[in-house]
């Protein structure tokens, strides 16, 4: 429903590449022994991703940067880049233990529940956000309604 226009051709599509980048610091967080599957994924559920569920990245730091805007934020967070945070480049080998754990804390932390009800609690969620993100017109909600006045005016037989 929304084209994204990549400026030159890259290996992989934009949004697998950031996903690949959280991935692999996952990965890492895992095997050594920082964190669990779960407690990862509720760093991402009740962290950065009901930020970016209405506003990307950039817009995010944005608004951490304060008045000042990305600016400021670059200014007081750009130098931490340097500082050796995440594993990024490098990935962890899959060995079985680090397969085993990952894939037992896993099954563990869907009690039970079955892939096709975790697809369809999924399918909801999504679904609920983006009515909501839509009444407010905000983000995928906007783009929603764009699409809802376009199909209307094509029932009606006005032209886009």
């Amino acid at each position: 429903m929304y084209p994204l226009q990549v400026r030159k051709e890259i290996d992989a599509h934009i949004a697998d590449r950031l996903l690949e980048a959280v991935w692999r610091e996952a990965l890492w967080l895992v095997r050594d022994g920082v964190a669990t599957t779960g407690e990862i994924d509720d760093a991402i559920r009740y962290g950065f991703g009901l930020r970016w569920a209405q506003m990307g990245l950039f817009e995010t730091y944005r608004i951490a940067g304060g008045e000042a805007g990305m600016r400021h934020f670059l200014a007081q967070f750009g130098p931490c880049l340097a500082w050796p945070w995440s594993r990024l480049t490098d990935v962890p080998e899959l060995t079985e233990d680090l397969v085993e754990t990952i894939a037992s804390q896993s099954d563990d932390q869907a009690v039970g529940v079955s892939i096709r009800e975790l697809e369809r609690t999924r399918d909801d969620n999504l679904v609920a956000m983006l009515q909501a993100l839509k009444g407010q017109d905000a983000a995928a909600g906007a783009l929603l309604n764009r699409h809802d006045r376009l199909l209307a005016r094509r029932r009606t037989g006005a032209e886009p």
